[in-house]
């Protein structure tokens, strides 16, 4: 006997949902849970750590999460993280930021150079779960408080302007292609 298991159709998949809200008492709006059986569609396990994910983000922010933080947060899950290594990394913000990329390991602070580098630290220690200590190490032996603080600016600029919200989502747009 041959039985054909495929991927469960978008409706069966926002029952199933429903049905895990229900067993473990979940209180989430029905159009997160749309959002939810919509971008997840291979199988019941990814659709269950989805809801969990999405849960856990509403209880640790202490709100409810809405569909446009939903989607950002399955997004963000859902990209391959080892696709790409740091130094990729760092040659594709040189040419998006139109500078040779030795300059990105030079002791400067020159605005045109330390942006670039501290979008570059930011997206090395978000995407590719580097190192504070590894992190400055690779750009030149700075030391892993520069990271850090790099990681935090960019962090804070991100929350705080719009442009460079854009230019961290076109430079992934390179590395994680749609």
């Amino acid at each position: 006997m041959i039985i054909d298991i495929s991927a469960p159709e978008y409706e069966t998949r926002l029952a199933i949902l429903k049905s895990k809200c229900n067993e473990k008492k979940i209180s989430l709006e029905d159009k997160i849970l749309e959002v939810i059986a919509g971008a997840v569609q291979k199988n019941i396990r990814e659709l269950e750590g989805a809801l969990n994910l999405i849960h856990m983000q509403s209880l640790y922010k202490n709100k409810i999460i809405t569909e446009e933080e939903t989607k950002l947060i399955l997004s963000k899950n859902s990209r391959p993280k080892t696709t790409v290594n740091a130094s990729q990394v760092i040659k594709i913000i040189s040419e998006f930021y139109d500078i040779p990329e030795k300059n990105m390991f030079e002791k400067t602070r020159k605005h045109e150079v330390v942006h670039p580098r501290q979008i570059a630290m930011y997206l090395i220690r978000e995407d590719l779960s580097g190192s504070f200590p590894s992190i400055g190490q690779k750009f030149g032996g700075r030391d892993h408080t520069t990271a850090m603080h790099a990681y935090l600016k960019v962090k804070e600029d991100i929350k705080n302007n719009p442009k460079i919200e854009e230019e961290v989502k076109q430079i992934r747009e390179k590395y994680y292609p749609k």
